[in-house]
């Protein structure tokens, strides 16, 4: 499992990667750049999605597998989202689904021997014979 630190930094990763795709996608919507509107819609509704990927990812139990995962689908986003005309969508996709990875990871672990929690009805009224 990475250190808290790294767990840290790919969720902010993470988040900044929708971040930037979300600017890209709003920018090429401009002939002369976003308005101010737009910049204070994009920041008050990514700027949530950065510090909540972080905050996820840093309680994570993220393996070492699921981070390089996650790293490998940030790096993708970051290379199509300057690279291809429709390349903020796959990014804004690769950011949910390294998200996805993430909030997965953050499950609470599976817990076994659930069968010998159940007791019966029968053994709780029955005498100790020990």
């Amino acid at each position: 499992m990475p250190n808290s630190v790294l767990r840290l930094a790919l969720g902010m990763t993470t988040g900044a990667l929708g971040l930037i795709a979300m600017i890209r996608l709003v920018s090429g919507a401009f002939s002369e750049g976003p308005t101010r509107f737009a910049w204070m819609a994009i920041l008050f509704a990514m700027i949530p999605w950065v510090v909540y990927c972080a905050w996820r990812a840093w309680r994570g139990h993220i393996s070492r597998r699921s981070a390089v995962a996650v790293l490998g689908l940030c790096l993708a986003g970051l290379a199509v989202v300057w690279l291809l005309t429709f390349g903020p969508v796959v990014a804004l996709g690769c950011s949910l689904a390294a998200f996805g990875v993430i909030w997965v990871s953050d499950s609470p672990p599976r817990r076994f021997g659930g069968a010998d929690t159940f007791v019966k009805i029968e053994e709780l009224n029955a005498e100790d014979l020990d």
